[in-house]
């Protein structure tokens, strides 16, 4: 006979194990990004900076978001390289913007953000690393997820049946 308690706790297990492992692979991909958000008056400059290497990842990402962004509203950005010089330069003009860039060196890379609008506006600067695709451990926490609901759903089926017969 199936002993729903028991069910109902490995079911539980389960589900706490697959959050705990989707949880510390969504703080390793928030880790590789610095972010930073600042009130910036007219014409005020914001840096972001994060250090950066080819060999953990090619590609790096940035993206800007203006909180209160209003048509017509611009920022220009740019992101500077370890060697100084300037691999991208843009002139914002919608929020959320994001694009990606290829890390050629190790070191410091700078988002350079200025307010080109005529207002204090409120900027938030993201840069870093690109997440990578899903990896074999972000379907592993799905997986363990699904059984243990799954599992949830038929212990507390069990358990209200016997709980009727009683």
């Amino acid at each position: 006979m199936t002993r729903p308690k028991a069910i109902l706790i490995v079911s539980g297990m389960l589900v706490i194990v697959g959050m705990l492992i989707s949880f510390s692979q969504s703080e390793t991909e928030v880790n590789d990004l610095v972010t930073s958000q600042q009130d910036l008056p007219a014409g005020a400059p914001m840096n972001v900076t994060k250090i950066l290497d080819p060999a953990q990842n090619k590609d790096g990402v940035y993206s800007i978001q203006i909180s209160d962004f209003k048509n017509g509203d611009t920022v220009s950005a740019s992101v500077v390289d370890p060697n100084g010089d300037s691999i991208i330069t843009r002139s914002i003009t919608k929020s959320p913007f994001q694009e990606n860039f290829t890390i050629s060196s190790n070191g410091t890379y700078e988002l350079k953000i200025q307010n080109t609008a005529r207002e204090e506006m409120q900027v938030l600067g993201i840069i870093g690393y690109y997440p990578k695709g899903p990896a074999l451990i972000d379907l592993a926490s799905i997986i363990i997820l699904i059984i243990g609901l799954s599992g949830l759903a038929i212990g507390m089926m069990y358990f209200i049946k016997r709980r009727g017969k009683v």
